[in-house]
């Protein structure tokens, strides 16, 4: 278990020295995925989406909370979000989510 370490929140810019304040983030949410065509995949492609390390973000518990399941029309985070919506929509081409 890392328990401490050096990470730069894609969400907010801020640098976080204390892992019990980061999340893991799905940058397309799962459920969103679910909803956009995620339901017609195999097990198998669920999987690697959900795994996938071009999606995952380590971020704010706070801002990773407040996210939810959103997608880019009702959500975008304090800081990057030209970033962060070139990887979400980068992430939704790759897996052909609607």
């Amino acid at each position: 278990m890392v328990n401490f370490g050096r990470w730069i929140s894609m969400y907010s810019g801020e640098v976080i020295f204390d892992a019990s304040k980061l999340d893991i983030d799905h940058v397309v949410p799962l459920k969103w995925a679910w909803e956009h065509g995620a339901m017609f995949w195999s097990k198998a492609k669920r999987k690697e989406f959900a795994n996938a390390p071009v999606n995952l973000v380590a971020v704010e518990a706070s801002l990773y909370r407040q996210k939810g399941a959103k997608g880019l029309d009702e959500w975008l985070p304090p800081k990057n979000q030209e970033q962060y919506k070139a990887r979400f929509q980068r992430v939704a081409l790759k897996y052909g989510l609607k």
